[in-house]
């Protein structure tokens, strides 16, 4: 029974972890958008508007704001055409890029990382329903792991499945938000508000704040792109319409709904819209709560793919383990903890967009062949290590910690000049004498 159960489980769950999804499972523009604008309809974005209105003009942190997303359109659209063009996920990727040494590296960051994120998520999910039933944070944080961890367990198929219930009445959620704050503060007002101190100092730390809240998911594109057909203008255009309406809309709303009440307290902020916009506290919960778990899957889910990049069995049951983990540590109230720790991840996974970007996309077309057999991602088949891959991650991290500016972009773009002039001067010398690989 146990046995047969867990084949069926192995059946339904079957994502293409570690090798390419075939073109005939590969969903249109129209199932691409719904669960793309399900990954950006986050919670944590209306967080990044209050971060920013807190401390910028609104013309500044609107500036910031635009600047910001175009960057991360460029960036997560090539990494998501590399996921699309290959059909595999970013680990996998990664392994052909940095070897077995790097993509374990990539991969336990990604996966701690990711989980991390999960946890944090819990946390929220908690505070807002502990208002409304008879029960603590803290276990209703655990409650809320159980049932995301559902979607996660399916793969691909449970995130298609809850965005399709969910993407529609999060992006009415988004629209009625943004209509009741310009109605309640007013426009002018808005444009004329000008706040004091706050921790975000000027416009290159707020494109720095915009880009790094998003910097986890241009690394891990892939994950979710491969599903995707490999039409590079269709996945810009299908990926610049969900970053607008979730990551765009939704934190200016953020700023406005401040305004109206006056605190940059996040949580009163979240439920507040909730209330005005939907006209109860309970079904603005619930919404927010749809907008946390669309998210939150996806960080089970990818924190799992990175897993199973080191530990080669069935995703579903590394999604089960990191679930269970995820969820103790939403338990024990790692919403208080993590928040330090990913701006730090926020300087140092940047690079890492900028390895797949330069090494599927920048390296070929400047003539340098990645005949990489996709079908085939075997460790005894792929280096143990590629020294170009780790230098150019190494600098790219190390000049996003010391230079002035949008840190995230100063890593990526060195990592990018970087790993091109080393291929260049490797496999130039190499082509003399000897194979490149």
């Amino acid at each position: 029974m146990a046995k047969d159960l867990t084949e069926r489980m192995d059946e339904i769950a079957e994502d293409y972890s570690l090798k390419p999804v075939p073109q005939e499972k590969r969903v249109g523009w129209l199932a691409t958008f719904v669960v793309w604008l399900a990954y950006n309809v986050v919670i944590g974005d209306m967080a990044t508007g209050v971060a920013l209105g807190s401390s910028l003009d609104f013309k500044t942190a609107l500036l910031a704001l635009f600047i910001g997303d175009i960057l991360l359109l460029v960036v997560m659209g090539l990494t998501g055409y590399v996921g699309a063009r290959t059909g595999l996920a970013s680990m996998p990727l990664f392994r052909f890029t940095a070897g077995r040494v790097g993509t374990y590296v990539a991969s336990a960051i990604i996966a701690f990382t990711s989980t991390g994120w999960f946890a944090v998520q819990l946390g929220f999910f908690g505070q807002i329903w502990a208002q409304y039933l008879p029960l603590s944070a803290p276990i209703l944080a655990a409650l809320g792991g159980i049932l995301m961890m559902t979607t996660a367990l399916v793969g691909f198929k449970g995130l298609r499945w809850l965005s399709n219930v969910s993407a529609i009445p999060l992006l009415l959620f988004i629209l009625l938000g943004l209509y009741m704050s310009l109605r309640d503060v007013g426009v002018a007002n808005l444009m004329a508000f000008r706040p004091g101190a706050g921790v975000i100092s000027g416009l290159a730390v707020g494109i720095s704040t915009v880009f790094g809240s998003w910097a986890v998911g241009a690394a891990i594109m892939p994950d979710v792109s491969r599903y995707a057909k490999p039409e590079f203008w269709k996945i810009l255009g299908v990926w610049a319409g969900a970053l607008f309406l979730g990551h765009f809309l939704l934190p200016i709303a953020g700023i406005a709904f401040a305004l109206v009440l006056g605190t940059w307290d996040f949580g009163q902020i979240s439920l507040y819209i909730g209330r005005v916009a939907l006209g109860s506290g309970i079904i603005g919960a619930i919404v927010i709560s749809l907008a946390q778990w669309t998210t939150n899957d996806n960080n089970l889910y990818s924190a799992s793919l990175a897993a199973n990049n080191i530990v080669e069995t069935k995703k579903w049951r590394i999604a089960l383990v990191l679930g269970i983990v995820g969820t103790l540590a939403g338990y024990g109230g790692m919403v208080n903890l993590f928040v330090n720790y990913m701006v730090l991840l926020g300087t140092v996974i940047p690079p890492m967009a900028g390895l797949l970007i330069a090494d599927y996309l920048l390296v070929p077309a400047l003539g340098f062949r990645r005949d990489y057999n996709l079908s085939e991602i075997s460790y005894d088949r792929v280096p143990v290590v590629r020294w170009t891959a780790l230098v150019a991650w190494g600098l790219g991290i190390l000049v996003a910690f010391v230079t002035p500016g949008v840190a995230a972009v100063n890593g990526l773009l060195t990592t990018l000049v970087v790993y091109a002039l080393l291929t260049y001067m490797t496999e130039a010398r190499q082509s003399v004498g000897q194979p490149a690989r």
